[in-house]
């Protein structure tokens, strides 16, 4: 009899046990906790407009400051002794947890897109777009996007060690093109196709990124504006889902500019943390909190020349 009690009980330790192969929730009391930003890590000589000075510097404090992030999109990546320098204190706090996909060189004579995800949580599957058109030398000079390949990243994160897409979340990073508005709609078009293709509106998914779009309380009282344009564009890449821009939806008052890092002026909300939920009893994120950071330091007045976007997140198990 005791030995039969015994076996019942270690049969209940083994069906609980998180080593035993059950499910374990691997966000931080059930919350997400994500930042958007662009580090301006200028490439080759283009180096010379980089706003904020030593970037060794730099790129070792900003890594520092983002370890208790679950999910970091960067943009302006470029140079790979930068991103080295910015991942190692990430490498440290994270250890076997660290994961990182980066923008990869796609013609030697151009740069990459400066685009990495990375991540304290499993990656299952990740993607990479490059955009069709971009800016051009010959228009704009050292600073053209055409030297670069811009375009988008996407990982599908696991939040459950079962590691299955059902408890997942597809997280998208972007910058879009900077110097001719004119071709920024195609992108929003591409990108679209993107989200649609790598996601499923069975599982939450997150847009994160410089997207050279302003997001301003002028932009959105227009209904003819480029920012207009580009949530519907988004919005219709899922048309069953709802689609979330954080930061008016939990701040509608106030501007949320990024583009600055000044006290009295923030700039214009440039950079964005948006979301696709699905409906009905899937999983969901809902919404915490949002937040501008403008990562002042008084050795180079800011870490960056963008101001950085975070956001946390509550996971939703399926009803």
């Amino acid at each position: 009899m005791i030995v039969r009690h015994l076996l019942i009980f270690v049969l209940t330790i083994a069906a609980l046990s998180p080593s035993l192969g059950v499910a374990q929730d691997l966000l931080k009391n059930g919350q997400l906790r994500v930042i958007s930003y662009n580090v301006q890590f200028l490439p080759g000589v283009a180096a010379v407009a980089n706003k904020r000075k030593d970037p060794n510097y730099r790129a070792q404090t900003i890594g520092e400051k983002l370890a208790s992030f679950d999910i970091i999109g960067f943009s302006e990546v470029f140079e790979s002794k930068a991103r080295d320098r910015l991942v190692a204190p990430l490498r440290k706090a994270w250890g076997e947890q660290f994961q990182m996909t980066f923008s990869p060189r796609v013609k030697p004579n151009r740069f990459t897109g400066g685009l990495a995800i990375v991540s304290r949580l499993p990656f299952l599957e990740t993607h990479v777009l490059t955009y069709t058109q971009s800016s051009s030398p010959e228009k704009y000079g050292l600073l053209a996007d055409g030297y670069a390949t811009k375009g988008a990243l996407h990982a599908r994160v696991a939040v459950t060690s079962a590691k299955q897409a059902a408890e997942s979340i597809d997280v998208f990073v972007t910058h879009l093109e900077a110097r001719e508005d004119a071709l920024r709609p195609s992108q929003y078009i591409e990108l679209a196709d993107f989200v649609r293709q790598h996601s499923s509106p069975e599982r939450p998914a997150i847009m994160l990124g410089d997207f050279n779009t302003h997001g301003d309380p002028e932009d959105m009282a227009n209904q003819e504006s480029d920012y207009h344009l580009m949530v519907s564009r988004f919005a219709a890449a899922r048309p069953e889902s709802e689609f979330v821009d954080l930061w008016p939806a939990l701040h509608p008052d106030q501007p949320g500019g990024t583009s600055e890092q000044d006290v009295d002026d923030a700039g214009s909300r440039i950079d964005y943390i948006l979301l696709l939920n699905p409906r009905g009893t899937h999983p969901r994120l809902a919404p915490q909190s949002v937040t501008v950071n403008p990562y002042r330091d008084p050795k180079v007045v800011a870490l960056s020349d963008h101001s950085a976007v975070e956001g946390v997140f509550r996971w939703q198990s399926a009803k």
